[in-house]
């Protein structure tokens, strides 16, 4: 059987590239960049760059494993455990993300704000708007970071008989 795993792998990460290409072009990257106050949205890139990584050294393991049976050894087995704990996380920071933003909404600002003022009020929703963004491009970027790994795995378990 000819275990096609690294090639299926290489084409999922082509087509992830592809797909953040024009998020890069169109500054997508640099918006949540300034938009999210807690930057947690780095730790879910880095999580996201390392769990691909180590996807693709699992996948490759995979495919030269000369073992007929099916199952991966014990050393590709503790990457793939390590990669699903990763798509965890990306999902956990997203929502931590989420409540951060969440109370950076809500926190304080209704203390400090005079009705009375257009100005306290411009500031007010300026305030929310950066709170609610962080909010929802922490849980975007988690969602989509967790999925993209959780594919990335169920690759190597297609070729993996012991599901």
């Amino acid at each position: 059987m000819i275990k096609k795993t690294l090639a299926r792998w290489w084409l999922i990460t082509t087509i992830t590239l592809c797909g953040v290409f024009p998020l890069w072009k169109f500054g997508i990257f640099s918006d949540i960049y300034q938009a999210d106050v807690t930057s947690i949205h780095l730790v879910i890139y880095g999580v996201f760059i390392l769990a691909t990584i180590l996807t693709g050294i699992a996948a490759w393991r995979t495919n030269i494993s000369d073992n007929q049976t099916g199952h991966y050894n014990k050393t590709t087995g503790k990457i793939v455990d390590v990669c699903w704990f990763s798509s965890e996380t990306m999902m956990a920071l997203g929502l931590i993300g989420t409540i951060a933003g969440m109370i950076y909404l809500f926190g304080m600002i209704f203390d400090q704000i005079d009705p009375s003022d257009p100005e306290d009020l411009k500031e007010a929703l300026s305030h929310m708007a950066r709170g609610l963004s962080t909010a929802m491009y922490t849980t975007i970027c988690g969602m989509i970071g967790a999925l993209i790994i959780k594919v990335q795995l169920m690759n190597i378990e297609f070729d993996n008989n012991s599901l």
